[in-house]
């Protein structure tokens, strides 16, 4: 299981030298004591201080320009296109990539070349394998063919990665044990153990666990002999999802907490997603709901944490659009601007065919206006939606706020004005203690009510995944009111990745938020079981209970039915209640997948 963002640790080492080198020969290293601090960097200096580096790189790219030095001006941009590459500005990092491809090609260093081919194919491979692969094949042919034994130290290996990515496990295991044979032979040790886990990932995948195993832990031997925490943490990782795929939770569990310890130590961002996924699929398959749902918790705010781009990149695509077309009419103007002052020249001679050529050029010019003023009006248009979109979430967001401070504290008042009068006056009548607590407990329901409407309006739109989480916290604090109800919540991974409006999922929840209600408060159920799976290109979702049950026919459906069957109706999907004295009750409700 690849960790996005992973590159191999010989790229590091050999761009950290690049670095050194190239602040040596700019003048930028003011004494030999300078020079000797920056050679003890760290391995993952370049990856944990990307952001640092960036603005040091783009000065010094700048000043090789002015001493015309094109040898450290390609080093720079190679190492600013890797430094791009870890702050997660991944359209930079292909544009120096490939500015420093053209200087080296310049110099006739093909040995840099191919490097370069390489590193900017593995780190395509996340957003466009087609490409990834195409550049990689290119550094490979040049490296192969003037046999550089540099670049084929992580060529290999990387080619193995992409071929993994693209479900080629036979020819990534091919290159994969290349890597690991000229590795060997150069006496790479740091790039061992990463063609070691590689081999081993695709020995778990092929679900050969014992030759995995000894893979990882040849690796793991030698990370630990270099003292590399970075690759101790991936390794135990590696283990974790071994034991994983072999079903061993508790030992997966043990291995991605390892992972999780080091990774949050030294803030390695893309392996906490990782452990943390992972921590949460492996504690609910445990059985262990609470620990599952706190890791979900924690990857999904490392998530949201992570700024998302999608707005602004779509607003600077319109903006390019209009750009475009802006430009194309320029030109256009300035097209018709000389062919006017040609025709001039020649008025008197050809004044007949000058007259017809102005008619069809002021023909094209104003069809050709009209369609770009369309354009404009349509670039403009979109542009205003995505501002009022925005404008709405903010709207949205600013309701849900006044509902949770405003109404919410209000609520809370309510409930410690009913606590302190029960307490303060020392009420004896039965009948009023029954009615404050009836008012406090109607209370504190509708605080959840009012939290829930707050989760769905503060989402466009809501995945599975959140709304299966939404139903384990319901489960929890259900279980924790009724200890003597066993109550059970499985599911089909593969509903996982479905999205539904903020209204559907809302109505999603409360179906069997009541259908679960009822069950404990009438049923008199000892086990509950929640099931959710995909049947026939539909969502099925059962509440199942053993119960007393009810005849159906002689039963008065209450409000709580009606209102489940009004919500699937707004679903446009069936609810069907099953039921029998004394043999409890199944309540179906089945959602067409859209």
């Amino acid at each position: 299981m690849k960790r996005p963002g992973q590159a191999d640790l010989f790229e590091m080492y050999r761009f950290i030298l690049f670095f050194i080198s190239f602040l040596y020969l700019n003048g930028f290293a003011q004494s030999k004591k300078r020079i000797d601090s920056i050679s003890n960097l760290p391995m993952t200096y370049v990856q944990t201080n990307s952001k640092k580096i960036i603005t040091q790189l783009k000065k010094n790219a700048s000043d090789a320009i002015k001493t015309k030095n094109p040898k450290a001006e390609a080093r720079t941009y190679a190492l600013l296109a890797l430094a791009l590459y870890y702050s997660g500005d991944y359209d930079e990092n292909i544009k120096y990539s490939l500015k420093a491809i053209e200087l080296f090609e310049k110099q006739n260093d093909l040995e840099n070349v191919s490097s370069v081919y390489g590193e900017l194919g593995f780190r395509l491979k996340a957003t466009n394998l087609p490409d990834a692969e195409k550049y990689m094949m290119k550094g490979l042919r040049i490296a192969e063919r003037e046999n550089f034994v540099k670049p084929l130290l992580s060529i290999y290996n990387n080619y193995g990665v992409i071929k993994d990515n693209l479900k080629q496990q036979d020819s990534a295991l091919f290159y994969y044990f290349k890597g690991l044979d000229i590795k060997v032979k150069a006496k790479d040790a740091v790039g061992i153990p990463y063609s070691l886990n590689n081999i081993g990932e695709i020995y778990i995948h092929q679900k050969k666990f014992d030759l995995a195993k000894e893979y990882f832990d040849k690796a793991m031997k030698q990370r630990i002999a270099m003292k590399d925490e970075y690759g101790i943490a991936d390794n135990y990782a590696y283990n974790g999802d071994l034991y994983f795929a072999m079903k061993k939770y508790p030992m997966a569990i043990h291995n991605f907490e390892k992972s999780l310890e080091l990774a949050e130590k030294y803030k390695i961002t893309n392996l906490l997603r990782h452990d943390y996924n992972m921590l949460s699929q492996s504690y609910e398959l445990n059985k262990d709901l609470p620990k599952a749902l706190e890791y979900y918790k924690k990857n999904q705010a490392l998530k949201d944490s992570i700024i998302n781009k999608e707005t602004y990149d779509k607003m600077a695509e319109l903006q390019i659009k209009f750009d475009t077309a802006k430009k194309e009419k320029q030109i256009l103007e300035q097209k018709n601007l000389e062919k006017k002052r040609m025709n001039t020249i020649k008025i008197l001679g050809i004044l007949f065919c000058f007259g017809i050529i102005i008619s069809f050029l002021v023909y094209r010019t104003l069809k050709l206006k009209n369609k770009q003023q369309k354009q404009e009006y349509e670039l403009k248009y979109a542009i205003e939606e995505i501002a009022h979109q925005n404008k709405l979430q903010e709207q949205r967001l600013s309701i849900s706020r006044d509902l949770h401070d405003n109404i919410g504290a209000q609520l809370t008042f309510i409930i410690s004005s009913i606590e302190t009068l029960k307490q303060a006056f020392n009420i004896k009548d039965e009948k009023i203690n029954n009615k404050l607590t009836s008012i406090s407990n109607f209370t504190k329901d509708t605080i959840t009510e009012l939290r829930d409407t707050i989760w769905a309006m503060n989402h466009s739109e809501i995945d599975f995944n959140e709304i299966r989480n939404r139903i384990l916290n319901f489960v929890e604090k259900a279980r924790k009111s009724t200890e003597n109800i066993n109550i059970a919540f499985e599911r089909d991974p593969i509903l996982d990745n479905l999205h539904f409006s903020s209204v559907d999922g809302m109505n999603i929840y409360r179906i069997t938020q009541e259908a679960v209600n009822n069950a404990m408060k009438y049923a008199e159920a000892k086990n509950i079981l929640l099931n959710a799976k995909s049947v026939d290109h539909q969502v099925q979702i059962t509440v199942t209970d053993d119960g007393k049950g009810f005849d159906i026919d002689e039963t008065e459906l209450g409000n709580g039915i009606r209102n489940m069957e009004k919500r699937a109706s707004e679903l446009n999907s069936t609810l069907s209640i099953n039921s029998e004295t004394g043999k409890g009750t199944m309540i179906t409700l089945v959602i067409p997948k859209t």
